[in-house]
This record gives C-alpha cells, sequence and structure tokens, in this order.
C-alpha cells in the first residue's frame, strides 16, 4: 500500500455528476445497490475494504459506470470511509491496472 498521491475529495459538482450516472430512474439501480453493499461487506478484511478485493464482486453484477456513484453513495451514507491510504489497482480486465486506487474502512455496522 502506498500513501500517495493526495486528491481532493468529491465536490458538489462531482457528486452530482456521480448521481445522475448512476440513473436512479432505472428498475435495476435498487437492485444493484443492495448487491453493491453486500459486495462492500463481503470484501471488509481486517475493517478495511480494498479495490483489488472489492472490484471482483461487482463486475457482471453492478454496472461499471454506476460503481463510482454507489461509492460516493456509501462514502455519503457512512458506509465507508477513505483511509488515505491507496493501492494499486490488478484490475486488467476493467483496465484499470496500475492505477492508484483509494481504500476504504467499513464503518457502516458491526462485522
Amino acid at each position: 500500500m502506498t500513501s500517495q498521491p493526495t486528491w481532493s475529495p468529491v465536490d458538489d459538482a462531482t457528486a452530482d455528476l456521480l448521481t445522475l450516472v448512476a440513473d436512479t430512474d432505472h428498475p435495476s439501480v435498487d437492485h444493484e445497490w443492495r448487491l453493491f453493499v453486500s459486495a462492500l461487506e463481503a470484501a471488509v478484511d481486517n475493517g478495511l475494504v480494498r479495490p483489488n478485493d472489492l472490484r471482483p464482486r461487482l463486475r457482471g453484477r453492478v454496472a461499471p459506470r454506476r460503481i463510482g456513484a454507489y461509492t460516493n453513495r456509501a462514502l455519503k451514507l457512512g458506509l465507508v470511509a477513505y483511509t488515505g491510504d491507496w493501492q494499486v489497482s490488478d484490475d486488467h480486465e476493467g483496465k484499470n491496472a496500475g492505477k492508484p486506487a483509494r481504500v476504504m474502512r467499513w464503518v457502516g455496522g458491526q462485522r
């Protein structure tokens, strides 16, 4: 794990864009949200949710363009929080391999 780079948190304009991408009127949105939260819970290891553990649990179950929106929603609802640590993505299928990815801490309930 690395502790850099440091980018600013999601601003209001980005949060609005992520909400639009989530396409909240689509009938599968609630279903995919439940799958996303379930995957978050299943990926928790020693209180942390690492992107390389989470992504495979979402692939084929949650639309790729909604993952960022759902992550933002989970952050706003207090289910997870960024730790400040980063992990290098190993997501070759999603074409994110080698990119920095934020590690999160599960805070949304007892585990």
